[in-house]
């Protein structure tokens, strides 16, 4: 977990150097750092990482863009997290709450836009991993979708400007 962490950390630090927004999106990295870990060891995102990250990445829309960085961020987490969801229902459980939530904190540091960049990024990428395996008969269980939509996250996060 911690190379993945320092791995995005760096990243965001080439992009933003010592500034307070970097420093600010650390938290945030680390959280998606652990949920990738935590998904792909054990299948489950917890909601002590995604609601308290929400929050947080609605504060920090807040304090670094005011009023409009909040509402955006808040239309981010409603939108992420609706669409999801929406996809959970279609699917039947074949996508879980932590999905949702994490899309929804995804959202809320992102917007919109980025949640739906980084959970199609995901999914693409979860397909074409499924196709392989399918080819080379290693097929056997779910694919935990979470660790790539924190991947694709936490890129795109290290990488905003």
């Amino acid at each position: 977990m911690l190379g993945i962490a320092l791995v995005f950390v760096l990243l965001a630090h080439a992009q933003h150097g010592w500034t307070g927004q970097w420093w600010a999106l650390l938290p945030l990295l680390i959280a998606l750092a652990l949920v990738m870990v935590m998904d792909l060891r054990s299948r489950i995102i917890p909601d002590v990482i995604t609601l308290p990250g929400i929050t947080y990445a609605l504060l920090l829309a807040a304090g670094f863009r005011g009023a409009a960085g909040f509402v955006e961020g808040g239309l981010g987490a409603l939108a992420g997290g609706a669409m999801v969801l929406l996809l959970a229902i279609v699917s039947r459980g074949g996508i879980g709450g932590g999905d949702i939530k994490l899309t929804a904190m995804l959202g809320a540091a992102l917007g919109w836009k980025g949640a739906f960049v980084a959970f199609a990024l995901s999914q693409i990428t979860a397909g074409l991993v499924a196709l392989i395996l399918v080819i080379v008969r290693r097929w056997r269980q779910p694919m935990p979708v979470g660790a790539l939509i924190a991947l694709f996250g936490a890129l795109m996060l290290a990488s905003q400007s």
